[in-house]
């Protein structure tokens, strides 16, 4: 992977990078955070689906071109699952190799890839069709492409590859690799070259929260407000929120993150 250039990021992006390439785990980091389905994901997972179900914005894009983007998605193949039935073309994007490689081990139905049955047990749920979360997980792995190396912190985050998508989606993401809000600012601006003009980005994350902790390993993150994240948004101008719905926190205070609260949220970028 090529060093970032964070031209306009602080050296504080660059050092939580290298934390991530040094040191995440994604076994336990699932067995931390997605042992069970809680109703955090869930409120996630609700609204993924929803948007890709039933968005009047999402239903006015070509349905026959329509390119997803799942972006700084870890080790978690479940959140573009929603777009499953959306779209035939879901490329995914993440910057630690473990990652990439825990999720072409589930993508090719390896023996030893995490179970995430249970999330699409829970997607399929919120179907009108009858469809089962096994069938949600096969249309996943039809429609996946592949998963790229990424780093928001460069002005193009998906270098050298140039593509742009129809739509970009990331869940707990930019807040964890940054920790000013200038610099979350100027990594939303990267990603948000990816959307083609017209496009959407529908993002999930954490409000309040300073840190987590995945083994021994405590990674920080901004700290956001909803207010700091409409704020964000009105600044750039190239993207207009059309939705931010918001939930107090849910999960135990054992589990090891700080956070106070989550969102979900919509942007479409603008068309000129």
């Amino acid at each position: 992977m090529q060093e970032a250039k964070t031209d306009g990021l602080s050296k504080c992006v660059s050092k939580i990078r290298d934390l991530y390439l040094s040191d995440f785990n994604p076994l336990e980091y699932h067995s931390t955070f997605y042992s069970t389905l809680d109703d955090e994901v869930k409120f996630f997972l609700d609204n993924y689906h929803d948007a890709f179900q039933k968005d009047n914005l999402l239903k006015s894009l070509s349905s026959n071109k329509r390119r997803v983007l799942d972006f700084g998605c870890g080790p978690v193949p479940v959140y573009a699952a929603t777009a499953a039935y959306f779209t035939n073309s879901i490329t995914m994007a993440e910057i630690v190799p473990a990652n990439r490689k825990a999720l072409e081990s589930w993508m090719s139905s390896e023996e030893d890839a995490i179970d995430w049955s249970q999330f699409f047990t829970h997607i399929a749920s919120l179907d009108d069709e009858t469809r089962t979360g096994d069938e949600y997980a096969t249309k996943l792995q039809d429609a996946f492409q592949l998963v790229v190396p990424c780093d928001g912190g460069l002005p193009n985050p998906l270098h050298p590859v140039c593509q742009t998508y129809d739509v970009v989606m990331s869940t707990l993401c930019l807040e964890f690799a940054t920790t000013s809000l200038d610099d979350y600012r100027s990594m939303l601006a990267n990603v948000t070259s990816l959307i083609k003009p017209g496009g959407v980005l529908m993002m999930a994350g954490a409000l309040g929260n300073t840190s987590y902790q995945v083994g021994q390993c405590t990674y920080p993150s901004v700290t956001l407000t909803k207010e700091d994240i409409t704020d964000v948004f009105t600044s750039l101008e190239t993207l207009q929120l059309v939705a931010l719905r918001t939930l107090d926190r849910q999960t135990s205070l054992e589990k090891p993150a700080n956070h106070k609260g989550i969102f979900f949220l919509m942007a479409q970028k603008t068309k000129k």
